[in-house]
């Protein structure tokens, strides 16, 4: 056996380890919390971003409808309602407007889709020239 040159040095290095590995535990907790909060709002922009597409295309839906029942009857007035998906869409003539034999009617469609905690709403405006 070879005698330790310096008996002293383990007994003050027994410590260092073991700050090193709670420095290391400590950084990488860190570095998980910022990746799970990056991870909620990601999911959150596509929880909103789903429902903006849902409410547009039940503003669509309802806008073709009334387009087309003003391609038969231009003074229709009745509100078109429907529901696409849980969403809700409503298309509506507000004003129109006869001048020089050409009547313009403007058509408002709106697409609502609410979860409870998120309520998004589209709009779409058209006119139709008879």
């Amino acid at each position: 056996m070879s005698p330790d040159i310096n008996p002293g040095a383990h007994s003050r290095q027994r410590g260092s380890m073991l700050l090193s590995v709670l420095f290391i535990i400590l950084v990488m907790a860190a570095l998980m919390a910022g990746m799970a909060t990056l991870s909620g709002q990601s999911s959150q922009q596509l929880v909103y971003e789903a429902l903006a597409l849902k409410a547009r295309l039940a503003a669509e839906s309802v806008l073709e409808q009334k387009v087309f029942e003003l391609l038969d009857v231009i003074t229709a007035s009745s509100a078109v309602t429907t529901d696409v998906a849980g969403c809700t869409g409503i298309a509506m003539v507000p004003e129109s407007s006869t001048s020089a034999g050409v009547t313009q009617v403007n058509v408002i469609a709106t697409g609502t889709c609410n979860t409870g905690q998120l309520t998004v709403i589209r709009n779409i405006e058209v006119e139709v020239i008879e």
